[in-house]
């Protein structure tokens, strides 16, 4: 038994992968043809989440530009209190 080429890995793994995405696949057209699955949520109310998203990060732009030192020290010690859980 002659051990197998790079060539024969590639070509087999490739084929693993074109399976792999071949079941991924069936799989997302069942579940779109599944009522059940669907998301409860409408287009329009993604939409309109991400407008109040943006508008919530304008005013949050708004009010650091309007305090800018008290909004660094802020920054600062939340910054400070992360890195002292993650280092635990």
């Amino acid at each position: 038994m002659t051990k197998p080429t790079k060539d024969e890995i590639d070509l087999e793994a490739m084929k693993a992968e074109i399976e792999r995405l071949q079941l991924a696949l069936e799989e997302a057209q069942q579940a779109k043809e599944e009522p059940g699955l669907h998301s409860p949520f409408t287009r329009e109310d993604v939409e309109e989440f991400g407008e109040k998203l943006s508008e919530g990060a304008q005013e949050l732009h708004r009010q650091i530009d309007s305090n800018p030192v008290p909004s660094a020290v802020i920054a600062f010690v939340l910054g400070f209190l992360i890195a002292r859980i993650v280092s635990r």
